[in-house]
């Protein structure tokens, strides 16, 4: 998929999963022919607990809170947050783990898109010693290729009341 059809993709993710939401969940207590595709999405979300990094497309749209803005992996770079909790700058190489709890897993009736919505608990150590454990929530769009369910977007961010900066923010003039 092209670059500019992925940035039009991230931008109106948000009205797309709304849509997509009251449509499918509205057909989802029907709807025992999705139990499989749930099934096999749970099974890629256990994958990436365990250390996986999961199947994801090529151009996937990542946000998480070590970042500064959304990217799209392999065609933009990636900025690293500094100076906040969950910076990567500041994290021990090999230590993070995650654990991630489904609360809604949703299939389109085509077959070949789903969403979930997931607590995420993130565990890491710091160079400094000190072991940091965030909550989070996990957004995540799910596109089925060649019969195998592969991220296509994901955002992640911790709750707000455990995302704080380690320093007083800089205010930007420009």
């Amino acid at each position: 998929m092209p670059s500019s059809t992925r940035r039009r993709f991230a931008s109106g993710l948000a009205a797309a999963v709304g849509t997509f939401s009251t449509t499918a969940s509205s057909r989802a207590s029907a709807a025992g022919a999705n139990s499989t595709e749930e099934a096999a999405i749970r099974k890629a979300i256990a994958a990436i607990g365990g250390g996986s990094t999961g199947a994801t497309l090529p151009d996937e749209i990542v946000w998480t809170g070590a970042y500064k803005k959304p990217f799209i992996k392999g065609v933009d770079k990636p900025e690293p947050t500094t100076g906040q909790i969950d910076s990567l700058d500041d994290r021990v190489p090999g230590s993070t783990k995650a654990k991630i709890e489904p609360i809604r897993i949703v299939i389109a009736d085509s077959h070949d898109l789903a969403y979930e919505y997931s607590k995420y608990t993130l565990n890491f150590d710091r160079k400094s010693g000190e072991h940091i454990s965030l909550d989070a929530a996990r957004l995540v769009v799910w596109q089925k290729q060649a019969g195998d369910w592969k991220i296509a977007a994901e955002f992640m961010h911790p709750y707000f009341e455990q995302w704080k900066p380690l320093a007083p923010l800089q205010s930007h003039k420009g």
